[in-house]
């Protein structure tokens, strides 16, 4: 039978080095954060179904809300311009001045193109780093479980050292009663040996 894996603050506790490799648990305990309120309620309903695809993955913490809040944010403009191409088209027809004053029409391709192609890179850019493409989803360490309220501080902390310290004076003073509790052997007196078999022989 296989041995469990042990929890990442059972390795801080004992000083040890967890060797899952790369898929090894972050120090960092999950969270979720909550979307902002200036955000849509569009945007809004976005965030939340990132927070739970991400949250399902142990891959999300307080931490990751600004990005997430600047994805969505762009995923909006991203919308508004993809609707402004479908409503204007590819090629849009715009008036300008020519040499002699006059308005003339030229087409020029949409400006929303322009919006929609930068707003794709960044989107794409934030998805790779919180991991959600399918080249970067394996590289996202899952987040360690929740840290217990009373749990240990890091053995190579000031605190941890402080409480090893501790322990290791309790273990002494522990041995040390034990050792006051067992029955001493009384002291040989070889005078009295001597003395005793003088005694009899004499």
């Amino acid at each position: 039978m296989a041995t469990p894996r042990k929890d990442i603050f059972d390795h801080q506790l004992q000083g040890t080095v967890p060797r899952y490799g790369p898929g090894a648990e972050s120090h960092v305990a999950g969270s979720l954060p909550k979307p902002p309120k200036f955000l849509s309620k569009e945007a809004r309903k976005k965030f939340k179904q990132l927070v739970k695809q991400l949250s399902d993955r142990r891959a999300v913490t307080q931490g990751d809300g600004d990005l997430i809040t600047i994805y969505c944010s762009t995923h909006e403009r991203w919308l508004q311009a993809l609707e402004a191409i479908r409503n204007e088209g590819v090629v849009v027809k715009y008036e300008r001045l020519g040499a002699d004053g006059c308005r003339i029409e030229v087409e020029k391709p949409n400006l929303s193109l322009k919006i929609a192609e930068v707003a794709e890179r960044s989107m794409v850019s934030i998805l790779t780093r919180l991991g959600l493409t399918p080249k970067d989803r394996e590289g996202v360490r899952p987040t360690s479980a929740a840290k217990p309220k009373n749990a240990p501080p890091p053995p190579e902390s000031c605190a941890g050292v402080g409480l090893e310290l501790d322990r290791l004076r309790a273990q002494q003073a522990k041995e040390l009663e034990e050792d006051a509790e067992l029955p001493q052997e009384e002291e040989v007196d070889f005078d009295k040996l001597l003395e005793a078999a003088d005694d009899q022989t004499g």
